[in-house]
């Protein structure tokens, strides 16, 4: 089961990069921003969160006196599905603009989506994820 949850860690990083990164290199631009990436992004980091999620389940399984912390997994579930909405919208109205358009109204939705990641970040370093 280790390899499973290996694999998906890195998935799970991954996505992560996939919304931070797009946030640091267009910190500045003014049109061209990479919404699909963050979208694919919130998207993966949705998807392996949750799945990671049931596997330390699995894993604590054993011990009744350890248990996953939920209410840290809610706040990051909701900090996420707040990135993908955000995306979401964002990438829509990017595509009804058009390539020709000046996109900077959109930056404030890619600033949203990157503070909330880096904020996921802070949560699942410093907030223990076992309540004993």
């Amino acid at each position: 089961m280790e390899p499973v949850r290996d694999i998906t860690l890195i998935v799970h990083f991954l996505g992560l990069a996939m919304i931070i990164g797009p946030f640091l290199i267009h910190l500045r631009a003014h049109t061209g921003y990479a919404f699909s990436w963050v979208l694919t992004g919130g998207t993966v980091q949705l998807v392996t969160g949750l799945a990671l999620t049931g596997l330390a389940e699995m894993r604590l399984a054993d011990d009744p006196e350890l248990s996953l912390d939920h209410t840290k997994i809610a706040v990051k579930t909701v900090l996420t599905l707040v990135i993908f909405i955000v995306a979401l919208i964002a990438y829509r109205r990017q595509k009804k603009m058009g390539p020709g358009a000046t996109q900077r109204s959109l930056l404030p939705l890619l600033h949203v989506a990157g503070a909330l990641a880096i904020s996921n970040v802070i949560i699942a370093v410093l907030w223990p994820g076992v309540v004993s």
